[in-house]
């Protein structure tokens, strides 16, 4: 019998998917058919690998967690800061269409450096109160639910209710 194995490695969000939020899946297909090609047996296994943001690995983002996980989104690059491109294309996003609560890019970059780490990033998430906006039912976690319909928010840039393919090919 010859095996065949196909991988499928997705980050998975809420909305696509039947899966715990926050979570990257791994998904393996293993076939085994006979030797004339014909028939034998499919195995499906999916592992759920949850991101370093929630450091608990308790499926769920608290206040802690949350600038972690909005500056490992933000920092498009991965180089460890979140420039003056990737705020501006995130703001975009992330904040609600003519909010200024974000205010300039530069505002707070306190080190005047051209890019926002980890410390100063923080600040601006508290301070915005963004984790407010995705904790819809103020319980100080954001849950699956919760975390389902702000992502959801982020990408449908038209506000129509639904993701055409341009919003759908910018999910990162």
């Amino acid at each position: 019998m010859k095996t065949r194995t196909y991988l499928l490695l997705t980050t998975a969000l809420a909305i696509m998917a039947a899966v715990p939020a926050f979570a990257e899946t791994q998904t393996v297909v293993t076939k085994e058919v006979n030797a004339d090609g014909m028939g034998g047996t499919t195995t499906t296994t999916t592992r759920y690998y949850y991101n370093d943001t929630d450091a608990n690995n308790n499926g769920i983002l608290d206040s802690q967690e949350f600038p972690r996980f909005v500056y490992n989104s933000w920092d498009l690059n991965g180089d460890g800061f979140v420039e003056d491109s990737e705020w501006n294309m995130n703001t975009a996003l992330w904040y609600p269409a003519g909010s200024t609560e974000y205010k300039t890019y530069t505002h707070w970059d306190k080190d005047q450096n051209g890019r926002l780490d980890p410390d100063e990033f923080g600040t601006v998430v508290t301070t915005t109160k963004l984790y407010d906006t995705w904790d819809a039912d103020h319980n100080n976690v954001i849950n699956e639910d919760e975390y389902t319909d702000a992502r959801f928010r982020v990408y449908d840039t038209n506000d129509d209710g639904a993701l055409n393919m341009q919003e759908w090919r910018s999910i990162r």
